[in-house]
């Protein structure tokens, strides 16, 4: 968290300098996100994420910073970081894994899909209807690790999740006349071979003068195949509240 921070600070301070230079404007925030872990894992046999690995409804956060400017042909920069893990006890009627480190019974699961975005994108319409269009950088830095809880020697099964995917970006936002609310929507998507990968949210945001508080709802899926013989299908849905500083 402290490489996060100290990515996103000079972003940050850069945003707030917008209050004295109309040219510049930005953003900074941070998100709640309440979802529910679905889907399966495949490696030797397929276990499913809430069935087996007993994973439910958990937690998670992200903050952001947003960066935008007038000069012609350089994009505007939004980073994101998004803290995805989440512990979990289960079952395995099956082995999971390569024969050196398979793992069977009574299993405690470790998903972390974590992930950094670097959004490049470029206003296409900025009045009462504004459109984005760009490209999303995520970089995953997690892993799926299977521990048995029963034996003497216990395995354990683990497969870092280290992608590096550039996916397409959108986003479009509807402001209501004469107030400070809006509605919007915005994705981010990838498909390619055995890969896919998209993440989309529809929201309402309030203002009050230079601060926001944004509700809405949030879908992420993952199907990211072959990753030293893991193949993982999961999605992630569920409510967000968001709230920071838009200059």
């Amino acid at each position: 968290m402290k490489t996060v921070t100290k990515i996103l600070a000079p972003l940050a301070l850069f945003a707030s300098m917008s209050a004295q230079a109309d040219f510049i404007g930005g953003s900074v925030e941070a998100s709640y996100w309440y979802g529910g872990v679905g889907g399966d894992a495949t490696f030797g046999s397929t276990v499913d994420a809430e069935d087996d690995l007993g994973f439910g409804d958990d937690s998670f956060f992200e903050i952001a910073a947003t960066v935008e400017h007038p000069v012609p042909l350089i994009p505007n920069v939004r980073v994101k970081y998004a803290d995805i893990e989440q512990s979990s006890d289960g079952n395995l009627t099956a082995s999971f894994g390569n024969t050196a480190t398979e793992v069977t019974g009574s299993v405690e699961t470790t998903l972390d899909l974590s992930h950094m975005d670097l959004i490049l994108y470029y206003e296409i319409l900025d009045n009462w209807v504004s459109v984005d269009i760009g490209l999303d950088f995520k970089k995953f830095d997690g892993v799926l690790e299977l521990t048995e809880t029963t034996g003497l020697t216990p395995n354990t099964s683990t497969t870092d999740i280290d992608e590096f995917l550039p996916l397409a970006y959108a986003s479009a936002e509807i402001a209501l006349p004469f107030t400070d609310m809006s509605f919007g929507a915005e994705l981010s998507a990838l498909t390619y071979s055995d890969t896919a990968i998209y993440d989309g949210k529809v929201r309402f945001r309030q203002g009050f003068s230079l601060a926001f508080i944004e509700l809405g709802y949030r879908q992420m899926g993952f199907k990211l195949e072959d990753i030293d013989d893991l193949d993982v299908d999961v999605n992630i849905g569920g409510a967000y509240i968001s709230t920071g500083l838009d200059f």
